[in-house]
């Protein structure tokens, strides 16, 4: 009855960490072929030694240093800040005498030695030394605490090892757990009795998680100054866990990225110009996005030349783009060993116009040959709080066509989409899966704080989060909750309200969803 007993808890511990669920609970952990949590961690951490140094870098292609740990831990589950400071908030205070692998090292940066600007992780630990590997300005390395540079800079350090939830690094084709390899159960720290058959025994298909948002507008300079408070560096303050956390994050930029260019807008109550200011560039970057479309009635709202500036400050940012006529098309990112294709359609003619078939299918075809994942965005449909269903045929607003949304979006996927989000009537509108893939008509105003209405449904903010596998079809995800304040950024839905409006949004408007939806905002592909 013992070993039966433990044979059951083994296995609801490694289908808790399969699913997401945390390794310890109610003082039970495991070690799987000798290795503990914080050795899986540190294992792949090296894996990046000698990759470049990028300020701003949170990828393969070039790391900073809370980019670098950020990237890591996100791996496991765990998602931490953009930046040093934050992230030994996010853990628990361990004292230097204390150190265990694993744990996060802050040091002084070249500015000040007394204010946090470096972050590394704890490889091992020694007699009055400690070992760290971290993005240093000479790439990705192990570091001695005891280097004169370091030993000076040393302030705190935090553990963030208990909020792992699975010992599967994302990305990866084969699980750490070995299926021929019985696991040792640890029970309160102590070895339990006997090991048992491991029961995964088959390779997990690794899956890909990607995270889309609707409109963004941080704040305009035109006609006067509509920013936000602290330079818009809270904004994103409650979802950027989950947007970093994602392999890939996706919106909507509705507006220019400038300081010149002059306003193409007439003065009319219908004509809005949108300008941000070109700092803020950077908090699209830290917030966490990957990509961003420009194919929307205000990326020329500056003509060519605040076109061109966005497409500079975005490049910078290492974000990549798509959208505008002539200027951008697509775009690729290649990231752990995937290569991701991006595409973005809108009504204006400055854009790649979604009405236009012809040119719709040589774009994704063309990109379809030249990446794993194709994801697809598109800025379409009539804009108001009367136009949350989606009809069936054309839509038009203010004697604009606006697109045949249905018609559009399945093309997509026949022509190898695997994922197609769209944003443009300033609300939420219904899912569903077409053929086994994902498609989003609107996820409405997710970073609106000025110069865009937000009071109601207009300030539903949903982040809608696919996990795919390496076909590109839905395999689950979730709707994450968000309200927009005024003035402010997207903040937790705690009743999860928004999910449920999309859930019954998507029941009265689709047939044939293929797709349930939880009070939660989870969703799973139904036939």
């Amino acid at each position: 009855m013992k070993s039966l007993t433990l044979k059951l808890c083994t296995i609801v511990l490694l289908l808790s960490a399969v699913a997401g669920g945390s390794l310890r609970a109610q003082g039970l952990s495991y070690q799987a072929n000798g290795s503990t949590v914080a050795d899986m961690v540190i294992n792949e951490a090296k894996k990046y030694i000698g990759t470049p140094y990028r300020w701003g870098g949170k990828g393969p292609g070039g790391f900073d240093c809370a980019g670098f740990t950020r990237y890591i831990y996100s791996k496991f589950g765990v998602s931490l800040s953009p930046s040093a400071a934050p992230q030994f908030r996010e853990g628990v205070s361990v004292k230097r005498s204390e150190l265990c692998k694993g744990d996060l090292v802050f040091y002084g940066g070249r500015k000040s030695r007394h204010s946090i600007g470096h972050v590394g992780i704890v490889t091992s630990v020694g007699d009055g030394e400690f070992f760290f590997i971290h993005a240093s300005s000479k790439g990705v390395r192990i570091s001695s605490s005891n280097e004169a540079y370091y030993s000076t800079r040393y302030i705190c350090a935090c553990r963030v090892i208990d909020k792992v939830t699975t010992n599967l690094p994302a990305n990866e084709s084969t699980p750490i757990v070995d299926p021929a390899i019985p696991i040792q159960v640890i029970v309160n720290n102590e070895p339990a009795a006997q090991p048992v058959e491991n029961p995964i025994s088959a390779v997990v298909d690794s899956l890909i998680t990607i995270a889309m948002v609707g409109d963004m507008m941080l704040g305009t300079t035109y006609p006067s100054n509509q920013l936000p408070a602290n330079n818009g560096k809270n904004l994103f303050d409650d979802v950027s866990a989950i947007l970093i956390s994602a392999d890939i994050a996706v919106g909507n930029c509705e507006g220019a990225i400038c300081a010149k260019g002059k306003c193409t807008k007439g003065t009319g109550k219908n004509s809005y110009a949108f300008r941000m200011p070109p700092s803020y560039a950077s908090l699209f970057k830290d917030a966490g996005f990957d990509f961003l479309s420009l194919a929307n009635n205000h990326s020329n709202d500056f003509g060519t030349e605040g076109i061109r500036e966005t497409m500079r400050l975005l490049d910078e940012m290492l974000i990549k783009y798509a959208g505008v006529k002539d200027m951008c098309e697509s775009a690729i990112l290649k990231r752990n060993g995937i290569t991701y294709g991006f595409c973005a359609f809108g009504h204006n003619g400055y854009t790649y116009r979604h009405q236009d078939e012809a040119q719709v299918k040589k774009i994704l075809r063309s990109l379809r040959d030249s990446c794993d994942i194709l994801i697809v965005s598109f800025h379409g449909g009539a804009e108001g709080k009367d136009k949350i269903h989606l009809p069936e045929g054309r839509e038009t607003f203010l004697g604009e066509d606006r697109g045949s949304l249905r018609h559009f979006a399945h093309l997509c996927i026949d022509e190898g989409a695997d994922i197609v989000h769209g944003h443009g009537p300033h609300v939420c509108r219904a899912m569903e899966v077409y053929k086994g893939h994902l498609i989003a008509y609107s996820l409405g105003n997710f970073c609106t704080p000025a110069g865009i209405n937000v009071s109601g449904i207009s300030g539903y903010a949903p982040v809608v989060v696919a996990r795919i596998n390496r076909k590109g079809e839905l395999v689950s995800g979730r709707i994450h909750s968000f309200i927009q304040p005024y003035g402010t950024g997207p903040r937790l839905d705690e009743s999860n309200k928004v999910a449920q409006f999309i859930r019954t949004l998507t029941l009265a408007d689709i047939k044939h969803p293929h797709l349930n939806i939880s009070d939660d905002g989870t969703f799973v592909p139904v036939k």
